[in-house]
């Protein structure tokens, strides 16, 4: 191997080079783990949140844009491997969501170090989290685990997370009316989409899926429509939005079980009339 030794005048071998080679082979066959992934996935996108701080007015939503691109493309290089099928775009609507609305709510937050440096930490920890909720809906789909309950429940918390930072944005912006039920539609569709997927893992959408969606869809569009012209605080609206989509889910996840009896039903709606209580009664009505 003339990469191990080269030839003397005398004929013979001197191996010099064989450390070399032994460096350079490790260097080029080393993998790192889907775990290493998420941990360099969750660093990059923290790091970049950070310094959207120093950024100028004019390039945050670029800088915001560039974050949720870069999620899916991450998110890919992550799940590479097992990834097929419809997997390659509901599996990354997630995380693009969660960190756009994340990105967003950030530039809501005050411009304290103080405020944002614990939201950016617990930002990188979500994203980690949300990326092995995906893994496990991505090797549940081929085979059964034992971690798929536990990844329902934190896939719900990411998508009422998810929600009520982009809801919170849009109702920060005091929109018409047709901008704020149209932009709930799109904050919405895919995050149902993705929830009501996760309750079967096939390789398709089925027609239960769909319709689901966009009946759930449809509801919460209506509620954004009356919402919009309340003089509602954006983080109520956001939070009644979102207690929607968990109440709507969470019943839908029973349903897709076999499980859904008329006790829970009711659960449900209780806790779905007290939130809408405290925000009627949080409410400025007057001038």
């Amino acid at each position: 191997d003339t990469f191990d030794t080269f030839d003397t005048s005398g004929g013979g071998e001197v191996t010099i080079f064989k450390p070399l080679k032994k460096i350079f082979s490790g260097f080029i066959s080393w993998e790192i783990t889907k775990r290493q992934k998420f941990i360099l996935m969750s660093f990059f996108l923290t790091v970049v949140l950070i310094t959207t701080q120093t950024v100028g007015e004019n390039l945050r939503y670029q800088t915001i844009g560039f974050l949720a691109i870069s999620a899916a493309f991450l998110a890919i290089f992550a799940l590479w491997g097992e990834l097929s099928g419809i997997k390659y775009f509901l599996l990354l609507l997630l995380p693009v969501y969660f960190v756009a609305g994340a990105s967003l709510f950030y530039f809501l937050l005050p411009v304290r170090w103080l405020t944002r440096l614990p939201f950016a930490f617990l930002f990188g920890i979500s994203v980690y989290l949300l990326m092995l909720t995906a893994n496990i809906y991505n090797v549940a789909a081929i085979r059964t685990i034992a971690l798929l309950r536990a990844a329902h429940a934190v896939g719900l918390l990411f998508s009422l997370v998810s929600t009520f930072f982009l809801a919170n944005v849009l109702f920060s912006l005091h929109l018409p009316f047709y901008l704020v039920s149209g932009g709930s539609i799109l904050i919405t569709l895919p995050i149902y989409l993705v929830g009501l997927w996760s309750y079967e893992l096939e390789d398709f959408l089925s027609r239960k899926v769909f319709v689901y969606t966009v009946v759930f869809t449809f509801v919460t569009a209506q509620i954004a429509l009356v919402l919009s012209f309340w003089p509602i605080a954006p983080i109520n609206g956001a939070l009644l939005l979102a207690t929607i989509m968990y109440v709507l889910l969470g019943l839908a996840r029973l349903d897709f079980e076999g499980r859904l009896k008329s006790r829970v039903v009711w659960e449900h709606v209780v806790v779905a009339f007290v939130v809408f209580v405290i925000i009627l009664m949080t409410t400025r009505w007057g001038g």
